[in-house]
């Protein structure tokens, strides 16, 4: 289990103060400028903070419930502070990241999603389910031992039922388990917006994503990264939209004072939804081309 206490010291970053990030331009909400902006004014928002008297999810809209084949493609990847922020200044290393997200352009990767409604009536994402089909899937096999939801001193199922969720409903953080790792996602904070009278949802997750090695005395590698989503109800019942995948450092990186809050990596990614039959068998995790 990830409960050493160089993880715990990491697990739950410090509430930040605003940062001087400017604001969206005329016309465009502040989501939909994260969404679209590309150099670096892109800083990292506040984390570490979700209170307790708002959403205690990413409420999605109602048409979303349930499963859905979808197809994921990588449209753009860019470092807006140079390579040299990739790796910790090992160039190597950031040129082989490069070159593999150069391989992976416009090669589409299928999985299933799904999203559940919760006993209070909200529609949230099935974290766990859907954290295990999309790393089997990028990977091309599955390597995902089990999946499940975890409790943090803010988030725990005790609490949630008090809320009013169900004892199976998500909770915010989630443990992954592969042979020889385990891993453990939390989001630190999020946002939603809604438009075109209820067809277009985008959501905002800041993440903190854990990685180590059970038994191992070193520090777990960490990971922060805000998950931006755009989906479009389409007429057809299906449904198409945009994923951005913003990476900052964090204080263990050798290069964090010197990028500050600045995305160091962006990575844009184009998403097609189609919705799956209750009797349709899911799809196998894959990437095709």
């Amino acid at each position: 289990e990830l409960v050493a206490a160089s993880a715990a010291a990491l697990a739950v970053p410090p509430v930040q103060p605003a940062l001087a990030e400017a604001p969206a331009p005329p016309g465009k909400t502040p989501l939909q400028w994260r969404m679209s902006v590309n150099n670096t004014d892109l800083e990292k928002l506040p984390t570490g903070f979700i209170p307790s008297w708002g959403p205690d999810d990413l409420y999605h809209p109602g048409w979303l419930e349930g499963r859905w084949r979808v197809t994921q493609t990588l449209q753009a990847y860019a470092a807006p502070l140079g390579q040299r922020f990739l790796a910790n200044g090992n160039q190597d290393i950031a040129n082989k990241v490069l070159a593999d997200e150069q391989n992976q352009l416009g090669k589409p990767v299928e999985f299933e999603l799904r999203y559940l409604r919760t006993r209070r009536g909200n529609v949230v994402e099935d974290r766990a389910f859907n954290a295990a089909a999309k790393f089997d899937a990028f990977a091309g096999r599955k390597v995902v031992k089990s999946a499940e939801y975890a409790e943090t001193p803010s988030n725990t199922r005790e609490d949630a039922l008090k809320a009013g969720n169900g004892p199976e409903d998500p909770l915010l953080t989630t443990l992954v388990k592969f042979k020889g790792q385990v891993m453990k996602i939390f989001i630190t904070s999020f946002q939603t917006e809604a438009g075109e009278e209820g067809s277009l949802w985008r959501g905002l997750a800041s993440t903190r994503t854990l990685l180590a090695a059970p038994g191992s005395t070193a520090n777990p590698f960490a990971v922060d990264e805000e998950v931006l989503t755009a989906i479009r109800r389409e007429p057809g019942g299906g449904a198409r939209g945009r994923l951005r995948l913003i990476g900052f450092l964090n204080p263990n990186d050798q290069m964090f004072f010197e990028a500050g809050n600045r995305a160091v990596t962006i990575a844009d990614y184009s998403l097609q939804y189609t919705r799956i039959g209750e009797s349709e068998a899911a799809p196998v995790a894959s990437s095709v081309g």
